[in-house]
């Protein structure tokens, strides 16, 4: 299904453009994201503290889009990003737990931008799949230079990193076009620098360029020097202690966190400034598109321009960010944007910028907002707008931290019951962005309304086939070392997945008939005495452990293609423990 997408899509692009059109050099595209950033953490949003030179000029030169939604957290607005639909559509779910693996079958910007011509990279964080076929190259990047899971460092990344957790921001290990990579530097130094790599490589063709920084995601590390540019930060100031505004509460702990924030923030603004240089030397820059968003706001407590919420939450400032628009002569400069979009609206945009004809059976639930970005339609569509969004741990709730748009109104559904309307919230967004007054008794009709379009929306969602469990495939052609780590982890006990104690198990496909070896690794010695064991589908392995040592190894196990289920825990003296990696890799 996916290669006919794609091939319709080639067929239609090449049919709809006239011999000239063809010839043309489409527009570049530069998306830049970063993690865990809120809506207030820019000069040009009002914040008096933190410097950001960089991102205010370009905001200047840019349409800046201040109505913008998107999930509220990591992996499904990737998900949502890179495919125009609806998250959990996509088979993303959560940010682990096995809920942050996109279905291989969905067909990416990437994708379509690859099948026409474009050069595809993607530098930082990816966060919807490590594994065969799931991976960045997998999904249409030709180059990819990544971090493991949803963050450098935790237990989803490499091995390297997790063992680190005082310094794992600095000389990373990464996987560069799938193969292990280690680099020197501070994490968004070490992407922006190749970054400006691959910028220099590319004279030909048009490239898509997808920058997704890691920071200031935790945890809080930094360089000396950035973190030298706040620590004299008192929090002070008329803003700081503005009456009954949520950031005069914030607690020591608050002022020490937002300081670090600050400086990686500030570290990030310089590298753009790099980026952005870049494009000027290669003599790129007035035939690129630069966008730059946020992911989701910000995790802890600090200004936000006054938005309810934080990054987890379907509150405003849980999912409302930032985003630029500019270049290739397409968008009018420095001009503000009020149109209601989302990230599910990026793709359709953006092959509408480029010329790039979107096939029909291709079904999204975004819809190009290009001519709204550039000021040549208004905003009479602003009243039929329709917008879901909704994330929980674990698997989608109807009404757990939900909401549905409509036109200026928005409904809430933080942690309600069907049966009681009053457990709902109802805002008028244009008169109330702050979320502050409920309309729920003074307008039932309407949030009845906007729970029965919810209850629709959710229903339809809830059907799809990529909303189950992802497997990961063992393909030794594709991937030689398949590693198994907590972030794809599936189970109830997964919730604590830094603990010793989780319990859960892999998914995964063996494509190839063979033997297998099962490499057990933990974060710490285990104990002499210990007895391993591994369970893959109904065979079962157990050896008990002579030294004291982290690893274990079951040598050829011999397995036929299929479906399977695999576990592999320590049962010692001190109780039942997981390894926090896997690695499975083929041969005699």
């Amino acid at each position: 299904m996916k290669t006919f997408f794609l091939q319709s899509l080639l067929l239609s692009s090449l049919a709809c453009f006239s011999a000239n059109a063809q010839t043309a050099r489409r527009p570049n595209i530069l998306l830049i994201i970063t993690d865990d950033h809120g809506y207030g953490d820019f000069g040009f949003t009002g914040n008096p503290h933190v410097k950001t030179p960089h991102i205010d000029e370009l905001a200047a030169k840019s349409v800046r889009l201040t109505n913008f939604h998107v999930s509220p957290v990591c992996a499904p607005t990737r998900a949502s990003l890179l495919t125009g639909r609806y998250h959990q559509r996509t088979g993303v779910h959560d940010t682990y737990n096995g809920g942050a693996i996109m279905a291989t079958e969905e067909v990416t910007l990437a994708e379509i931008l690859g099948k026409n011509g474009y050069a595809t990279g993607i530098v930082g964080k990816w966060h919807l799949g490590d594994n065969y076929p799931f991976r960045p190259s997998d999904q249409g990047f030709k180059y990819s230079l990544v971090h493991g899971g949803g963050g450098i460092g935790q237990p989803g990344d490499f091995y390297e990193n997790f063992i680190r957790p005082d310094s794992s921001y600095f000389d990373p290990t990464l996987a560069e076009n799938d193969k292990k990579v280690s680099r020197k530097g501070y994490c968004s130094d070490v992407f922006t620098d190749q970054a400006l790599t691959f910028l220099k490589s590319q004279k030909t063709d048009p490239f898509f360029l997808y920058v997704s920084y890691n920071a200031p995601h935790t945890p809080l590390q930094l360089p000396a020097k950035y973190e030298e540019m706040y620590k004299d930060l008192k929090f002070d100031s008329a803003l700081d202690k503005q009456e009954g505004s949520p950031w005069a509460k914030m607690t020591d702990k608050d002022k020490a966190d937002a300081r670090k924030v600050y400086g990686m923030i500030s570290n990030i603004d310089d590298n753009i400034g790099r980026i952005l240089q870049e494009l000027k030397a290669q003599k790129l820059e007035e035939n690129t598109i630069v966008i730059f968003m946020t992911d989701n706001g910000n995790q802890q407590l600090r200004f936000n321009t006054g938005f309810r919420g934080l990054k987890a939450t379907v509150y405003e400032g849980g999912t409302r960010v930032p985003l630029l628009i500019s270049g290739a002569g397409l968008f009018p400069q420095n001009k503000e944007n009020a149109n209601f979009t989302a990230h599910i609206d990026l793709l359709p945009t953006l092959l509408e910028a480029t010329r790039i004809l979107l096939p029909k059976e291709l079904k999204l639930d975004g819809k190009s907002a290009l001519k709204h970005i550039q000021g040549k339609q208004g905003n009479a569509s602003a009243s039929s707008r329709t917008f879901y969004n909704a994330w929980n741990r674990g698997w989608p709730e109807p009404y757990r931290n939900a909401a549905f748009y409509s036109g200026n109104y928005k409904l809430v559904a933080a942690d309600a019951e069907h049966a009681n309307l009053q457990s709902f919230g109802l805002f008028d967004l244009e008169k109330d962005p702050f979320e502050k007054n409920n309309l729920i008794c003074s307008q039932p009709q309407i949030a009845r309304q906007l729970r029965k379009c919810l209850d629709s929306v959710y229903a339809d969602i809830s059907a799809s086939p990529h909303l189950y469990p992802r497997r990961i495939i063992l393909d030794p052609a594709h991937e030689p070392i398949s590693i198994l780590t907590r972030q794809d982890l599936l189970g109830n006990g997964v919730n604590a997945w830094m603990s010793d104690m989780v319990a859960g198990y892999w998914l995964v496909t063996v494509a190839k008939e063979g033997y297998y070896h099962f490499k057990s690794i933990h974060n710490k010695p285990v104990l002499k005495g210990t007895r391993q064991l591994l369970r893959v589908g109904a065979l079962q392995r157990s050896d008990v452990l002579k030294d004291e040592t982290s690893t274990h190894t079951f040598n050829k196990i011999f397995l036929k293609k299929g479906d399977y289920q695999i576990e592999s825990w320590f049962d010692g003296k001190d109780g039942v423990a997981m390894p926090y990696y896997l690695e499975v890799s083929a041969g005699e």
